[in-house]
C-alpha cells in the first residue's frame, strides 16, 4: 500500500455520537484516524462534508435492527478533500488529488478530517466549485441522475421532450433533478411546487436554461388541477408524496420516488424491490412506481463533475458551518433532520 499515514496524524477530530441519538446529542472529539486495509481504498482529507436526511436517521437509529454500529459514531456519507494514501489496487488516483465521493455504507463517516473511501466511490471534483460545493453533490447528484436514468429506461421514447414533475425543485436531489432534465435530459417542461420565497429564488437560479419552467405556490391553494393540466409523463416524488400523485400522472407514465425509505446496502438486503403494495396500487392508474436505490458511482461522479464544469448543473448550498462551530452545526442538522424549509445542501467545512 502506498501514501501510509504518518504517525503525527494517528487521531483526528470528528463529529462523534456516543450512543443513537438526534442532533442535540452530537459533539465534536477526537477519534483515531482510519488507516487503509484494503487494496482497493483511498485515504482522503476531507475539506468539506454534506449533510443529508439519511446521515441523520442513521445516527438516529433508524436501522439498529439491521445492522448494529460501532461507537464512537461518526456520520456521513458525502465528502470532498484531497486524496493522502492511496492501496496497492488504486491506479486511477493518486496521492494529491481533489476528489468528491459518496462512500459506500460500510466506510460511513465523513464527519470528520480524514475518511476512507473506495477508488470505485471516488472521482476528482469539479474543477470549477470549491469543495464546498463538490462536497454538496455526491449523494444528492447521483440520486437524481439514477432516478433520471431508470425514467429515460422506462418511458417511450425516453425523457426528451416530456413533461416532468419535481416536487421540492430546491431539495437536494431536487435541485440537481430539474438542471439535468432542463439541460441534460431535453425534458420540454419542468413543474415544480415551491414556497412564494423559494419560487422568488429559483427563478433567480434558473433563468438560463433549455427546458421550460412550471412554478407552482404550493401555499396558495391545490396545486393537484394545475399539475394535471400539464399532463406529467414522469414524476421524481422527493417528498413522499407518489400515491397521493397518481390521479396526475399520465397513463404510461412513471414515478421514482427516493423519500421516506432509507438508502443503503442495509435496507435494500432487507427490503429487496419497492413495496409491492404501492407497486399495485399504481399500476392501476397505468403508471410504473419504483423506489431508487441509490449506489455509489465513479462514473456518475465523473458525468456530474463534467456538467458542474460545463455549466449545466450548480450545486446548491444553502448554508454551512464550521466543524468547531458546534451550535450552528447542529442547528443546521436540525434544519435538515425536521425538513423545514432549508435551501439546497447544508455543508460542513472541516479545513
Amino acid at each position: 500500500m502506498a501514501g501510509i499515514v504518518p504517525p503525527t496524524l494517528e487521531s483526528m477530530r470528528a463529529l462523534v455520537l456516543s450512543a443513537y441519538g438526534k442532533p442535540s446529542t452530537y459533539r465534536v472529539g477526537t477519534v483515531p484516524t482510519p488507516k487503509i486495509k484494503e487494496p482497493h481504498e483511498v485515504l482522503i482529507r476531507v475539506y468539506a462534508a454534506s449533510v443529508n436526511r439519511i446521515d441523520i436517521d442513521f445516527a438516529n437509529g433508524m436501522v439498529k435492527m439491521a445492522s448494529k454500529a460501532t461507537f464512537p459514531y461518526i456520520p456521513g456519507f458525502d465528502a470532498a478533500g484531497k486524496i493522502v494514501a492511496v492501496g496497492s489496487a488504486v491506479k486511477d488516483l493518486k496521492v494529491g488529488d481533489a476528489v468528491f465521493t459518496r462512500v459506500p455504507d460500510r466506510y460511513r463517516g465523513t464527519f470528520a478530517e480524514y475518511c476512507i473511501s473506495t477508488s470505485s466511490a471516488t472521482a476528482l471534483k469539479p474543477t470549477s466549485v470549491p469543495f464546498s460545493d463538490a462536497a454538496a453533490i455526491p449523494l444528492a447528484g447521483l440520486t437524481a441522475l439514477q432516478s433520471i436514468r431508470r425514467a429515460q429506461s422506462e418511458i417511450a421514447g425516453g425523457l426528451t421532450g416530456k413533461t416532468v414533475l419535481v416536487p421540492g425543485g430546491l431539495s437536494s436531489a431536487g435541485s440537481f433533478a430539474v438542471q439535468l432534465l432542463r439541460n441534460e435530459f431535453g425534458a420540454d417542461k419542468v413543474v415544480t411546487t415551491l414556497s412564494p420565497g423559494k419560487i422568488a429564488i429559483a427563478k433567480d437560479l434558473w433563468a438560463e436554461g433549455k427546458g421550460a419552467m412550471v412554478y407552482l405556490d404550493y401555499t396558495k391553494k391545490d396545486v393537484d388541477p394545475a399539475i394535471r393540466e400539464e399532463g406529467v409523463d414522469f414524476m421524481l416524488d422527493t417528498t413522499a408524496n407518489a400515491m397521493a400523485s397518481l390521479r396526475l400522472i399520465r397513463s404510461r407514465g412513471v414515478i421514482v420516488t427516493v423519500s421516506k425509505l432509507p438508502a443503503g446496502d442495509v435496507m435494500k438486503s432487507r427490503l429487496h424491490d419497492s413495496p409491492w403494495i404501492l407497486v399495485v396500487r399504481a399500476h392501476r392508474y397505468g403508471v410504473k412506481y419504483s423506489y431508487l436505490w441509490m449506489k455509489p458511482d465513479r462514473k456518475g461522479l465523473e458525468e456530474l463533475a463534467s456538467w458542474v464544469d460545463g455549466g449545466k448543473v450548480k450545486p446548491v448550498v444553502g448554508r454551512k458551518s464550521r466543524l468547531e462551530d458546534l451550535e450552528v452545526l447542529i442547528d443546521g442538522c436540525e434544519e435538515v433532520f425536521k425538513g423545514n424549509g432549508g435551501l439546497g445542501k447544508f455543508v460542513i467545512e472541516i479545513i
